[in-house]
């Protein structure tokens, strides 16, 4: 089977990194939204001999409030206690069958789930390890898609999990690149999966003989593999306005399988365990090539995507929906592109919403960057020390914003960025070579743990020397 949407095997650096992201200057999106104008009120004066008008109270427009919650479903982050002092990042361990690198970590109930990749969407490889510290065995594997034995060619097993993420109380697993393109259990073409756990984070087996995916889920509760047709990787999941949407590198409505045009495709799921459906695609009209819609967040009830093309060629770096108040689905009208970094081709690495502002770190020709917007359009670079790396996460804990970077941790508040581990080996657990995959925080059981790239291993911050 041709694997012609592989994306290039790992960006090692080839666009430079430029560390310190200082070269910060206020960045507006050039996609054709009007600035918002502030209004004004004059103040009429009245006749000389009039007395003193009384003040005038001020008009205040009162917004409706917010049909979603800014973020992704996600359990919010936060721990109250004493900002954390310097210390360093020990080493937890890892799962049996870890794969090279851990792309995303979330907490459900009494444990933390990791999302496991080799190299995505190039080499075979995707696990959701399980860290449960309170048994005897604290390390296992709660979903292995590597499916040993089946024929390999064309891609035997599934190629990365890049994202897992508990939604309404259950993990949602993401396929980011399935086996074969799919088993062709929707139609003809291809097809991806999310993969959907019990409330209790346990996962369906693959079923025999064959290694096929699970069967559906349900509303009750049961375990399974949600089907997308025509889609054929699938990046990230997320709520919005009650339905569940996909982010995926799909095939056109008109198409029968992937050839020349392979657009970005959005899919719905307006009931768990129904079969998703196409809702908006990108670019229209088509064209060859190959794009991807990225990682998800919700802000001010907009739905942000992140944009991959394949060849390099968008000058937009992300697109966002705005579907009007009164309609809860998505459609195609509804899309927005969006330029901000001067040559566009922004490859998203994380969203995270927080205190009312949005917060991009996005890799580009220029190097990596960690950017805040707190209208959603005008975007400006967040600086950070120039000798700690590239920013590939961030996350709120005790009350202050924590941003891990290839080779250190940061806390950021009004003084500023502080520096509180750095790395000084030759190598860093959380180097970043891959737009797919960086260095993932999470806060779990009221401390601070992040994933590793080298080994697949946890790490986990331990304040002093």
């Amino acid at each position: 089977m041709q694997r012609a949407s592989r994306v290039p095997v790992a960006l090692v650096w080839v666009w430079g990194v430029c560390g310190a992201v200082c070269c910060a200057k206020p960045e507006v999106r050039r996609a054709g939204v009007a600035q918002s104008v502030e209004r004004q009120v004059a103040a009429v004066g009245s006749e000389a001999e009039s007395p003193p008008p009384l003040p005038v109270p001020a008009v205040v427009e009162s917004k409706p409030a917010q049909l979603d919650a800014d973020g992704d479903d996600d359990a919010r982050s936060d721990e109250s206690g004493p900002p954390l002092a310097p210390g360093q990042f020990e080493r937890v361990g890892r799962a049996p069958a870890a794969l090279q690198r851990i792309c995303d970590l979330t907490p459900l109930v009494d444990a933390l789930y990791g999302a496991h990749a080799t190299r995505p969407l190039g080499l075979d490889g995707a696990t959701i390890s399980r860290f449960r510290p309170a048994d005897a065995r604290p390390w296992s594997i709660a979903f292995d898609w590597n499916r040993a034995g089946e024929p390999s060619k064309g891609g035997g097993a599934g190629q990365g999990f890049l994202r897992v993420h508990a939604i309404a109380g259950r993990l949602f697993v993401p396929d980011a690149d399935p086996p074969y393109n799919g088993f062709g259990l929707s139609e003809p073409g291809t097809e991806g999966f999310v993969f959907v756990s019990t409330p209790e984070g346990e996962f369906a087996r693959a079923r025999m003989p064959g290694h096929l995916p699970p069967r559906a889920p349900d509303a009750s509760g049961k375990a399974g593999a949600a089907v997308l047709p025509r889609a054929y990787h699938v990046i990230d999941v997320i709520r919005f306005r009650g339905n569940l949407y996909a982010a995926t590198g799909a095939v056109p409505p008109e198409q029968r399988a992937w050839h020349g045009a392979s657009p970005a495709g959005l899919l719905v799921e307006t009931e768990l365990g129904a079969r998703f459906a196409y809702a908006a695609d990108y670019p229209r009209p088509y064209r060859d090539g190959v794009w991807r819609f990225t990682f998800l967040v919700r802000f001010r009830d907009r739905l942000y995507s992140g944009l991959q093309d394949y060849d390099q060629r968008e000058p937009n770096d992300y697109v966002y929906f705005a579907p009007p108040r009164e309609r809860a689905r998505i459609t195609q009208d509804d899309l927005h592109a969006a330029q901000v970094t001067e040559a566009g081709t922004a490859q998203t690495l994380r969203w995270y919403a927080d205190g009312g502002n949005l917060y991009w770190i996005a890799w580009n020709r220029e190097g990596v960057a960690l950017r805040v917007t707190a209208d959603g359009d005008t975007w400006r670079v967040v600086p950070l020390p120039g000798d700690v790396g590239v920013p590939t996460d961030i996350v709120r804990f005790r009350g202050a914003l924590h941003v891990l970077t290839s080779r250190a941790l940061l806390r950021l508040d009004d003084a500023g960025p502080t520096v509180l581990a750095k790395n000084t080996d030759k190598r860093s657990p959380f180097e970043l070579d891959d737009s797919f995959c960086a260095a993932p925080l999470a806060v779990f059981q009221g401390e601070l743990y992040a994933g590793g790239q080298r080994d697949g291993a946890l790490y986990r911050f331990k304040p002093g020397n």
